[in-house]
């Protein structure tokens, strides 16, 4: 191969600089393509792991996961400290559940999350 210095007619290239130039634009095109597939994958897997909430389990799955959980008390068992007294009102509100209860020394304002029984606030108002 011989290095020739001219530029090709109506360029700025030379020949090698040309060729140069087909095998990035090939490279360019090739990385392009390999870059719109991996985002036509990535949609499609996206898209099936949100269909996957709404399907109903199989009867044999759902049965093998109630075989699995342990004997005791439910994951979301939570037990609150009151003292003694008795629980004069529930309200619930979207994401909130909120307690009333009426203590001897005290009343107690309580609110948990019912996602995962987690106490949020609590409010003590004594008695006069």
């Amino acid at each position: 191969m011989t290095k020739d210095s001219t530029p090709l007619p109506g360029t700025v290239f030379t020949a090698s600089g040309f060729r140069i130039l087909k095998i990035a634009v090939a490279v360019m095109t090739v990385l392009l393509i390999a870059g719109i597939g991996a985002l036509f994958y990535g949609v499609t897997l996206q898209l099936s792991k949100l269909g996957e909430g709404s399907k109903p389990a199989a009867p044999a799955a759902a049965a093998a996961a109630v075989a699995a959980t342990p004997a005791g008390p439910a994951p979301y068992a939570r037990v609150l400290d009151l003292g003694p007294g008795k629980l004069e009102a529930v309200a619930v509100s979207g994401n909130l559940i909120i307690l009333h209860w009426k203590g001897e020394g005290s009343d107690i304002v309580l609110s948990a999350d019912p996602q995962n029984g987690n106490e949020i606030g609590r409010i003590q108002v004594p008695h006069r």
